[in-house]
């Protein structure tokens, strides 16, 4: 069994790579295909998300989850990888039907890149990362997704130059995402064997996956609701404003809720083999974790992101400064919500998890009617925000009796002083009339030193542990 260390570690690397390429890719795409052409890819793409629910269906979590359970079980393991695929195959085969009636027959805008989004129906059937995450090697996953990611830029600087070239950009990332899922059947062969079909009973998922299939359908509707929503009832251009904001809050949500992938395997196994304490030992863990980097982004953004997006995204975008205001809140609402997910599905507790993440969609579906055509993208960000709070609620109500929800308050408590202070000290920074650049650069440079310095001063018990720094009275969260 691999290591969470080790497992966080390739997580984390690949997920520093998926921020480091969009810092180096956005601004050129932004500036090159314009707000129109960036809203068309993600419109067109939400559109496309939605067939993904019903070739996916609950296949990802279930298999994840029953691979985690039969880590040590190679011939269980083998017969629950085969029936996974097989399901997934027949589902894929029945959506890619109804996908070709949709762009032929019923939409007929955006048709080139509809027709380019078939590389991507086709890398639904061979995505098979739930199986390496489920036997808990990351490395896989993050080489292959690392390897990717780097060809997809070198192509996107080589190929995209204009406006025109939406259907170019969108070729390069379908083509990169079915090379990508291909690649990982490379590294399979010695982790499964041989299952004659007869011996797979394919009867026996049927009930968990779709068990699993509701909460799957509710988080991908207020995922890409908002995307397209907009699009219809606002245009692609807002579409685009929003798109931009989202990419720079998942960006920085990929460093702060690593941690949380790498764990619903593990906790799977720990929660099969009743081992509570370590499971709760992983939840604390996990807390700090995310509080320890949430609060300085939520404050850091505050105080200069109407300074950053000029820089970084060009002329004609400025209301991302705003969305990015709003939707800074995810950095918090988002980790929890995931972590809170993982122990509920871990636990096989999926009707408590498909009721929160039901009435989020819900409420993300009503408050967008309510907000988008006022505010446009405005309205879509604060329906994000509500609604993702509202699934993160109802999933901690649930687990309120399993987890100590008291130390998520005094968490909170413990790391919201080093940030506001940092706040206080970068926003002093606005009244220095240093140049635009030069204040960005400043500020990132004091934000880090006061918060890092706040913490190393007063002996943050994670932080030292993290760094591998002996202490011997250390402030720590009890």
């Amino acid at each position: 069994m691999t290591s969470i260390k080790k497992n966080y570690f390739y997580n984390l690397s690949y997920q520093i790579l998926s921020i480091l390429i969009p810092f180096i890719t956005t601004p050129y795409v932004s500036r090159v295909l314009g707000a129109d052409g960036v809203g068309a890819y993600a419109y067109t793409y939400g559109i496309v998300s939605y067939f993904a629910i019903f070739a996916a269906t609950g296949t990802v979590n279930y298999g994840n989850r029953e691979i985690a359970k039969n880590q040590d079980n190679k011939y269980e393991r083998s017969k629950i990888f085969w029936e996974v695929f097989l399901f997934r195959l027949i589902c894929t085969f029945v959506v890619t039907i109804a996908y070709c009636i949709f762009i032929f027959i019923i939409f007929k805008e955006y048709r080139i890149l509809f027709v380019i989004h078939f590389l991507t129906v086709a890398s639904w059937i061979f995505d098979i990362s739930w199986f390496f995450q489920g036997m808990e090697n990351f490395r896989v996953t993050a080489l292959r997704n690392g390897i990717i990611k780097i060809i997809g830029t070198l192509l996107i600087f080589a190929f995209v130059k204009n406006d025109n070239d939406v259907w170019i950009y969108t070729l390069i990332f379908c083509f990169a995402t079915l090379f990508g899922n291909l690649s990982m059947w490379t590294f399979l062969k010695k982790d499964i064997c041989y299952i004659p079909i007869r011996q797979l009973n394919l009867l026996r998922c049927i009930r968990p996956v779709m068990g699993l299939f509701a909460p799957v359908i509710a988080i991908q509707i207020y995922v890409v609701l908002n995307k397209t929503m907009l699009g219809s009832m606002k245009g692609v251009a807002e579409v685009g404003y929003y798109t931009q904001a989202e990419r720079i809050v998942q960006m920085i949500l990929t460093i702060i809720a690593s941690v949380v992938g790498v764990l619903m395997p593990r906790i799977a196994h720990l929660y099969k083999n009743g081992d509570l304490t370590k499971v709760s030992l992983y939840y604390h863990k996990a807390i700090d974790y995310i509080f320890l980097l949430a609060l300085p982004v939520i404050f850091g953004l505050a105080a200069v992101a109407d300074i950053f997006v000029p820089i970084f995204f060009g002329p004609g975008y400025d209301s991302v400064a705003i969305l990015l205001h709003i939707l800074s809140a995810l950095f918090i609402i988002l980790s929890l919500g995931q972590l809170f997910g993982v122990f509920l599905v871990a636990m096989d507790k999926q009707r408590q998890y498909t009721i929160a993440v039901s009435v989020a969609a819900l409420t993300n579906f009503f408050l967008n009617i309510i907000l988008i055509i006022p505010f446009g993208s405005i309205g879509a960000s604060v329906a994000t925000v509500i609604a993702e709070f509202v699934s993160t609620f109802i999933q901690a109500y649930y687990i309120r009796n399993i987890l100590d929800m008291r130390y998520l308050f005094r968490s909170f408590a413990h790391y919201f002083v080093p940030a506001f202070l940092m706040f206080a000290c970068v926003f002093c920074i606005r009244f220095v009339d240093i140049g635009i650049l030069t204040e960005l650069i400043l500020s990132i440079c004091v934000g880090g030193l006061v918060y890092g310095g706040y913490l190393l001063l007063m002996k943050d018990d994670f932080l030292f542990s993290v760094l591998k720094i002996p202490q011997h009275k250390g402030k720590h969260v009890q």
